[in-house]
């Protein structure tokens, strides 16, 4: 098994380890639909813009400590990690997510507003993706950059303005309600 094979099932074992220990927590708490979709919104809320500054700073990290050369397997395993926090991240934000949650409650979270908030959000998140894009475009007049970079670099700044957006939103929804 190679290192991508290998940080690819670590990043799928933390998502499902994550979502496991949410659960374990929250199983005993009774509470109404509507409760639990009114907390699961403002924790939502609270945990968004915190998940992007945390996403973000991953990659400042990855981006000071890669090699000039060939990948190593450290590296590929670093590269597959964030690809699957990355394609959860894009699911969250492009579904209603909490996926092991019953289906009423979903709906719930889920409302008008909330879909307001998260349209805007993709349309910033896209347009940081474009505007990394340019930026990149502009770096590569003066220095190389691989198309692997390139697409971390965009992916990397579009979900995570996205999500930060997103977070700011609902928060600002929740402290007027």
């Amino acid at each position: 098994m190679n290192a991508f094979t290998i940080g690819l099932l670590a990043g799928l074992a933390a998502v499902l380890v994550v979502a496991g220990i949410v659960k374990f927590r929250t199983r005993n708490r009774p509470m109404s639909v509507a409760a639990k979709a009114e907390y699961l919104s403002k924790r939502r809320a609270r945990m968004l813009p915190a998940l992007a500054v945390i996403f973000l700073s991953q990659q400042a990290t990855f981006f000071s400590q890669m090699s000039g050369g060939e990948h190593v397997s450290a590296e590929k395993a670093k590269i597959s990690a964030w690809l699957v926090l990355s394609v959860v991240m894009l699911f969250a934000l492009a579904t209603k997510g909490f996926w092991l949650e019953p289906k009423e409650v979903r709906d719930l979270v889920d409302d008008e507003n909330t879909r307001a908030n998260r349209n805007e959000a993709m349309r910033w998140g896209f347009l940081f993706a474009m505007g990394t894009a340019i930026g990149i475009y502009i770096l590569t007049m003066f220095d190389t950059v691989t198309g692997r970079e390139a697409t971390h670099i965009i992916m990397s700044f579009g979900i995570a303005a996205a999500i930060l957006r997103w977070g700011v939103l609902e928060r600002r929804a929740h402290r007027s309600a």
